[in-house]
């Protein structure tokens, strides 16, 4: 005979994905976990894209070497361990005593952001040590990102020929969005120089022997972002703070 009672013991014994009512599969712990899985894996796939594009555009403008990301030795650093030549010379335009004990050298890109961020830092140590470095401006315009580095740097080479290249470099630096042939002209008369002079030498492209000579040198110095400063042949790339050549410097200077 059959009971309500044996009805409730047959129920039991059967759960409900047994009477046809299965459970769908996303609504069971291994669905669960396999959606986790995958929006955590989009995720890591979007952020490696965006950090795979990045890396490619900071490589492209010359803002990192790629030897930066093989961690090796001859870039992967800010500061290099070994001793390279300071990569002074007596035509570029310096400021500090010749003898000086340490000697900074920049190879520099007028219309370059990050050369605009180390302005100040430059203008701090021509204040703070003056009198203790030999401070020398050299010329590596990247004109693939930056066409108007060259005529910016070829109007602080005329304006060195007048005697006024820091006036014209500090212009410069303080106007990198106006880097317009009118613009130059302009500053040349703002800092005091003769205009005329000064058109003629911007208009012969008189001293693009002596930009294309700094960035050679530039190169073969290992030379690949801007700014680049050798301190006594110590390399330091980018726009790093006061304190990182402070320290180099102190140390060059108790030695």
């Amino acid at each position: 005979m059959y009971s309500s009672q044996d009805n409730n013991l047959f129920n039991q014994a059967n759960p409900p994905f047994l009477s046809g009512r299965r459970l769908k599969w996303y609504r069971r712990w291994w669905g669960k976990a396999l959606l986790i899985f995958l929006t955590l894996f989009l995720v890591v796939l979007v952020a490696w894209g965006f950090y795979v594009g990045r890396l490619t555009y900071l490589i492209r403008t010359g803002q990192i070497d790629s030897n930066q990301l093989l961690n090796r030795p001859s870039s992967s650093n800010n500061i290099r361990a070994e001793t390279l030549p300071t990569q002074a010379t007596a035509d570029d335009p310096g400021v500090g005593p010749f003898d000086a004990k340490v000697v900074i050298v920049e190879f520099s890109d007028f219309q370059c952001p990050y050369c605009g961020q180390a302005f100040p830092v430059v203008q701090e140590l021509i204040k703070n040590y003056g009198d203790q470095i030999r401070f020398v401006f050299r010329d590596f315009p990247l004109t693939d990102v930056h066409p108007r580095a060259l005529p910016a740097a070829l109007a602080a080479e005329c304006a060195h020929e007048q005697g006024k290249f820091w006036p014209m470099h500090d212009k410069i630096f303080a106007n990198q969005q106006n880097l317009e042939e009118a613009d130059l002209k302009t500053y040349a008369i703002q800092v005091g120089l003769n205009s005329i002079q000064f058109g003629d030498c911007l208009q012969s492209q008189r001293y693009l022997g002596e930009v294309q000579e700094d960035l050679t040198a530039g190169i073969q110095a290992g030379v690949v972002a801007t700014p680049t400063f050798f301190i006594n042949g110590f390399k330091v790339e980018g726009a790093v703070p006061l304190s990182a050549f402070q320290q180099i410097i102190v140390a060059e200077l108790n030695q």
